[in-house]
């Protein structure tokens, strides 16, 4: 079917449980993060980071390519190659020059997965934590499509030039326990849809409808 994805050699497809998952996110170029400094007695700091008034404080900021970041009163910090913990333990250490205790809390606004959902479109949904699984992913993208199979549910993993290709079969329990559903970003999931009897039939009148065309156009030319 011209419409399906991520065709490939099942000799070339990796087990599903012997998929590795990144134990903590790293920063890098091109990440969004939001930005948030906190008093020590758990409320947030007023008018710290931004000029007037009293509310939330929460920004963002891009990584750049070179892997810093341009903070308020920081400058420009380096941040790409870290793990976020270990990036909001170096901003607390930073603005401890600025405030008592303060806490610090970054969150990257951009970690993405895409979903494909064979003919009912695709999405890209957010992960908001890091032990994300892939039944929330698919949950939040709408869940198993009317037809789809949830026996072949196929993950790409890492670069386009050489990724690592798995089905994962959610139709069973076992094939659930076996599998390591852990996700991380940049994730792509695709699942295949079924072809419906109604769309058999469009087809097929669609391609007899152009052969008795042909014909007659083939029968009035020959006359």
């Amino acid at each position: 079917m011209p419409e399906r994805l991520m065709k490939t050699d099942k000799d070339l497809l990796a087990r599903a449980d012997t998929l590795k998952t990144q134990q903590e996110y790293v920063l890098r170029p091109g990440d969004e993060v939001t930005l948030g400094v906190y008093a020590n007695n758990g409320y947030e700091l007023v008018d710290v980071l931004r000029q007037g008034g009293v509310g939330t404080t929460v920004l963002r900021y891009q990584i750049r390519q070179n892997g810093y970041a341009h903070l308020p009163m920081l400058d420009s910090v380096l941040l790409g190659g870290m793990t976020i913990y270990a990036a909001e333990q170096l901003l607390a250490q930073r603005y401890s020059y600025y405030f008592v205790n303060p806490f610090v809390r970054l969150e990257v606004s951009n970690r993405n997965i895409m979903v494909f959902r064979g003919r009912y479109g695709a999405q890209v949904v957010l992960m908001q934590r890091d032990d994300m699984n892939l039944l929330e992913i698919i949950a939040l993208a709408g869940g198993i499509p009317e037809g789809g199979k949830a026996y072949r549910v196929r993950v790409l993993r890492g670069s386009l030039d050489n990724p690592t290709v798995f089905d994962v079969d959610l139709s069973t329990v076992e094939g659930i326990r076996s599998a390591n559903l852990k996700m991380q970003a940049d994730d792509v999931v695709y699942i295949e849809t079924r072809v419906s009897a109604a769309e058999v039939l469009n087809r097929n009148l669609s391609f007899l409808t152009l052969i008795s065309t042909a014909l007659f156009i083939y029968t009035v030319v020959a006359k």
